[in-house]
């Protein structure tokens, strides 16, 4: 009987000790700080930018906790059919989180060209492992940045509630010329509120009114789902 229970006690012991070192080694391998990106790609065009250079932002956000020092990551470029910038038109800066954040940003320099006039090209990048941090996740450890002299229409998700409907790039640009802004998210509309958006509104309205008086006709989206249909503003 005394072996019965003292095999049992064994037995018990040996899985809390096992379950023990399961629980450590997914504590140590949850504690690895890890980057990821927020987009899957970024898109900028040139259309608005006099200079020839831009800082380009990519967000990434951290698995792991925060430190009290600023830690720095890196990337390589991967040399696949995603990748068709040459190597004049960008300058990968520097991968940096702030000290106590858990998101921070790839700085890369993106450059100006005139063979940017007629095309985009891309840079298809990927995280890898630094004094810092470990590879992210394998579904958000790469992204993408296009750039172009080009029109590049952003999400029109709240450009249709103060502009007009439907995207193109001629309602872009009228958007561009009345504004001044390159963008309308969210964060937008809360920084001019609701009366300076209806007033951005009524500004692009307007442009179109005398466009069309001083035309005799009225402009029409150029491309898009709605090409060659007028672009009929909001206000």
């Amino acid at each position: 009987m005394k072996n019965i229970i003292y095999t049992i006690f064994s037995a018990a012991l040996c899985v809390v000790l096992a379950m023990s070192c399961e629980k450590d080694n997914i504590d140590s391998f949850s504690a690895e700080p890890a980057i990821n990106f927020v987009n899957d790609s970024l898109q900028y065009s040139f259309i608005q930018e006099v200079a020839d250079e831009y800082i380009l932002e990519v967000p990434v956000a951290i698995i792991g906790s925060t430190a009290d020092y600023d830690r720095y990551f890196e990337v390589e470029v991967l040399d696949d059919e995603e990748t068709t910038a040459t190597t004049d038109l960008y300058e990968i800066i520097e991968g940096k989180v702030p000290a106590g954040e858990y998101t921070g940003n790839l700085y890369v320099k993106l450059k100006k060209d005139p063979v940017l006039d007629d095309t985009s090209v891309s840079l298809h990048l990927s995280s890898i492992a630094s004094d810092d941090f470990t590879i992210g996740n394998t579904d958000t450890n790469t992204t993408k940045i296009i750039w172009t002299n080009k029109i590049v229409i952003p999400a029109w998700t709240y450009f249709r509630y103060f502009f007009t409907r439907y995207p193109s790039s001629a309602a872009y640009r009228v958007f561009l010329a009345t504004t001044g802004l390159t963008t309308f998210s969210i964060t937008d509309y809360q920084e001019v509120g609701a009366v300076g958006a209806q007033a951005l509104g009524q500004a692009f309205g307007d442009y179109l009114r005398q466009y069309e008086i001083d035309n005799g006709t009225p402009l029409l989206h150029d491309d898009g789902d709605n090409v060659g249909q007028e672009i009929i503003p909001i206000y």
